[in-house]
């Protein structure tokens, strides 16, 4: 592996925005640019609930096929007494209410996705959540809450803006902070200087960042990028549910072996997609001594006094 300076990584950090710089990383040497990221964890050695790694994974449900599959992946995940933590849509959580209250009754975690998802093809297309005003971020967010608290007797304590870090902007803390949040997963870690780790932003509100690709460090980690994305660069080295397997798993190992966080998102739908998928499941299970998995709720109850302060 080509070690990569900390100094270079965190310089790369303040200029992501830099198409240029993120092209010749991805094509020149990704996997060494991630490896180094997380080394840069190994001498803190953080213990994560007595082991260590951790690893959250979630669920963002956006569209009704996502919302319409929970009960298989429901089924899927007691099977290994897994908890996850998912993302839903206010508007969804409306027209199915139920199987919303399906992920509570089998212990997960629902976090705050808005009430329309703006720029979601079907709800509200063509409106991004970076560009919409203050006050319609406020009405997105409380109206979801307020759907949570009367249909499911849920109040979410954390959000995930919709499309993550090329919509996120920071006041969405201050934003939070009125309506008595506490934590956020809207951005990803090589938008930050935490080294995945999750951490206190502005206002008090704590970031949980999602994990990039290990073949497109500049790019989340998910099931749409690594299997559905139209885009030609991203089809190249996992286009295949095999490649996509083996990358999760590399990120678990690469964990625990830096003493690392994870926090990998999927799309419920997708899991339909993907033909062993239990492999992955199975292989979380065989490491259990070694790694915690965790929702964002029982990170932050157990660990939140650990989290270093970082700007973004």
């Amino acid at each position: 592996m080509i070690k990569i300076n900390k100094k270079f990584i965190d310089w790369t950090i303040t200029h992501n925005d830099n198409l240029l710089l993120a092209g010749m990383i991805t094509f020149l040497a990704p996997l060494s640019y991630i490896k180094s990221y997380y080394h840069n964890n190994i001498d803190k050695r953080t213990s994560w609930h007595g082991k260590n790694a951790c690893l959250t994974i979630s669920f963002d449900c956006d569209y009704p096929q996502d919302v319409e599959y929970i009960p298989q992946v429901m089924k899927l995940f007691a099977r290994y007494q897994l908890k996850t933590s998912f993302a839903c849509v206010g508007h969804w959580i409306e027209k199915y209410p139920n199987e919303h209250l399906m992920l509570l009754d089998h212990g997960h975690e629902i976090v705050n996705h808005t009430y329309s998802h703006p720029d979601n093809e079907i709800l509200n297309p063509g409106r991004k959540f970076r560009e919409i005003s203050r006050e319609e971020k406020i009405e997105e967010i409380s109206r979801c809450h307020d759907i949570c608290r009367k249909l499911l007797g849920y109040e979410p304590t954390g959000c995930r803006i919709p499309h993550f870090k090329n919509l996120f902007t920071p006041d969405i803390y201050g934003i939070l902070k009125d309506l008595n949040y506490i934590y956020s997963s809207s951005t990803w870690i090589t938008n930050t200087r935490s080294y995945g780790a999750p951490f206190l932003a502005s206002e008090g509100i704590y970031e949980y960042p999602l994990t990039t690709c290990p073949k497109h460090p500049f790019t989340v980690f998910d099931t749409w990028h690594s299997l559905n994305s139209p885009h030609p660069v991203y089809k190249l080295g996992h286009r295949t549910t095999d490649a996509y397997k083996k990358l999760f798993m590399f990120l678990i190992d690469l964990a625990i072996e830096t003493h690392s966080y994870m926090n990998v998102y999927i799309d419920p739908y997708d899991i339909a997609k993907i033909e062993g998928f239990d492999e992955i499941l199975s292989y979380i299970q065989e490491r259990q001594n070694e790694i915690w998995v965790a929702t964002y709720q029982e990170m932050h109850r157990e660990m939140k006094d650990s989290f270093q302060k970082v700007d973004l």
